[in-house]
């Protein structure tokens, strides 16, 4: 798992970041972090397989191996009871992906690890 970052949303201009975050979070129906809750990255177990979403990148299966990409990049990340992850993927688009969106990563101990964004 990578060190954290600054915080940033995909395909966003910075000077949009916060309402285009709220807007994740009405979808996701998740509430809006503080700037030091905010997380980058986070890896979740489900069926037996750990998958990791990072913010920017596409979902990555990372066991068993070999890795596997889903086609879905990673929007935002929202922390919770339970943890959502908004990707890019439908109903926002119209990609496809081998998940619902949001993605219902659950909690401890389904949620294994987290990495915040850096807060400057």
């Amino acid at each position: 798992m990578l060190m954290g970052m600054e915080f940033f949303l995909p395909v966003t201009a910075e000077d949009e970041y916060e309402q285009r975050y709220a807007e994740l979070a009405r979808f996701a129906g998740a509430s809006v972090p503080v700037p030091e809750a905010r997380l980058w990255a986070v890896q979740w177990e489900s069926r037996g397989e750990v998958w990791e979403a990072t913010v920017g990148e596409l979902l990555v299966r990372v066991r068993p191996t070999p890795r596997v990409q889903d086609g879905a990049a990673v929007m935002a990340i929202f922390p919770g009871d339970p943890y959502l992850i908004v990707t890019s993927a439908q109903p926002l688009t119209s990609l496809r992906s081998s998940w619902h969106n949001p993605i219902n990563a659950g909690i401890p101990p389904q949620v294994r690890k987290t990495v915040p964004f850096d807060v400057l």
